[in-house]
């Protein structure tokens, strides 16, 4: 048997402990060099088709005819039941166009102009946090910035409560991170055991997250404000309000999403910084590379490793044959890291402004609704890095999640030296 070709019969990208212990560029490298469309087998499945190219990823993205969200789902790769699937549905798992109705409810909060108008308020929020994490020298990154700043924005924008922020944060990590031993005990999902096997939305934490934010939407109902929560709770769609379960999902799709990801770039980008202090000494001295680094972050550190994809109709993927009915894995982060579009795709380079990298998904009515807010952030929370910091190194291991969907840090240990005396606001 050919070196590759047994390389490839051990691939197991549903390893959740291969992603714990490291970002395992080296197993999408091998697929993108030998087999960019590839079929993976399941223990318990019948398989999906594994594509780790740039221009593969993209054009499946694009073309929501030919591969459907809706069919399946697009959040796990695993064959949930219909009745299952349609319980925990929410418009990241519709086609268009009845994906636009939904989104459109709620999109004009998350437009540049919209978002924009939380910089002062989110400056102010970045400084105070990393004044109180910078003052400690040694630190946990994640607990201390990385982990705050996304929901306390969220929070801002759908109108919740602080006292609140904690328990969404850990529902939500629960709910999108069932196999992580940490956040759900004995209850993590291995997909091994036969009673693990429905377990990603039949969470016994959905309720209690839904819960929350039931309460808000009658007080919203009642007297609405200027926030996304009354957005949601006085809407609808095809002329009618939506459903109980609707308003559930849609509750927790935003705290999901709007939390977990940016938390992810913070953590792993400034990860990035720390084993790169000849790219972060270069980003102090030249400030106007802030929206540079920004994408680049988010190409080199993808918060996302995958989505998925049904085929509606037999087609082809590059020279590869696809049937009907088919599972399809785009892997975000593989793309991001394709040589064929980024020369030198594992060097960090800050200056390379790549603004077409797949993290927010490229493209397509599946666009990341929050890519402008999470810009914001982690341009506001790299301009105050190096106006306050002049050196970042790991202080310990990073701790990752044990995920093969969320690429992500548990805990980052970071020592850092601080300026004597920074200006504030950051220089731009």
């Amino acid at each position: 048997m050919p070196a590759a070709a047994k390389d490839l019969g051990q691939v197991d990208l549903l390893d959740y402990d291969l992603f714990e212990d490291h970002e395992p560029w080296e197993v999408f490298e091998l697929l993108q060099r030998e087999a960019p469309v590839h079929f993976h087998p399941e223990r318990d499945g019948r398989g999906f088709w594994a594509v780790t190219k740039y221009a593969d990823v993209h054009a499946v993205l694009r073309d929501t005819k030919t591969f459907s969200s809706e069919v399946g789902g697009a959040a796990t790769i695993e064959d949930l039941p219909e009745d299952v699937l349609e319980a925990r549905r929410n418009f990241l798992e519709f086609d268009p166009p009845k994906h636009g109705r939904y989104r459109r409810m709620i999109s004009t909060s998350f437009t540049p102009g919209a978002v924009d108008r939380y910089e002062e308020w989110l400056r102010a929020l970045v400084t105070a946090l990393m004044d109180r994490a910078l003052a400690q020298r040694e630190f946990d990154l994640v607990e201390e910035l990385a982990a705050p700043i996304p929901i306390r924005v969220l929070a801002r924008l759908m109108g919740l409560p602080d006292e609140e922020l904690p328990q969404l944060v850990a529902l939500g990590d629960r709910l999108l991170i069932d196999t992580e031993p940490e956040f759900v005990g004995e209850l993590a999902y291995t997909g091994e055991r036969e009673e693990d096997k429905y377990k990603p939305f039949g969470s016994p934490w959905a309720d209690d997250l839904c819960a929350l934010g039931r309460a808000h939407y009658a007080e919203r109902r009642e007297c609405p404000r200027d926030d996304v929560m009354s957005r949601i709770a006085t809407g609808e769609v095809d002329g009618r309000p939506l459903t109980p379960r609707e308003l559930d999902n849609m509750f927790a799709l935003m705290i999901v999403a709007g939390n977990e990801t940016t938390r992810q770039a913070i953590a792993l980008g400034t990860k990035a910084l720390a084993e790169h202090p000849d790219e972060y000494a270069r980003l102090r001295a030249d400030r106007s590379m802030i929206d540079s680094a920004v994408d680049e972050l988010l190409r080199f550190s993808s918060p996302v490793w995958f989505f998925r994809r049904t085929a509606t109709v037999d087609t082809t993927i590059g020279e590869q044959p696809i049937n009907a009915g088919d599972k399809v894995v785009v892997w975000f982060a593989a793309g991001n890291r394709d040589p064929d579009k980024y020369p030198e795709p594992n060097r960090l380079d800050l200056g390379r402004a790549p603004k077409d990298h797949l993290t927010f998904g490229r493209g397509g009515p599946h666009q990341c609704l929050g890519m402008h807010l999470a810009r914001l952030e982690l341009k506001v929370f790299l301009e105050e890095l190096v106006e306050r910091v002049a050196k970042v190194e790991l202080a310990g291991p990073a701790v990752r999640l044990r995920s093969n969907f969320t690429n992500g840090l548990k805990r980052l240990p970071v020592r850092v030296e601080p300026v004597a005396d920074p200006a504030t606001p950051a220089r731009k």
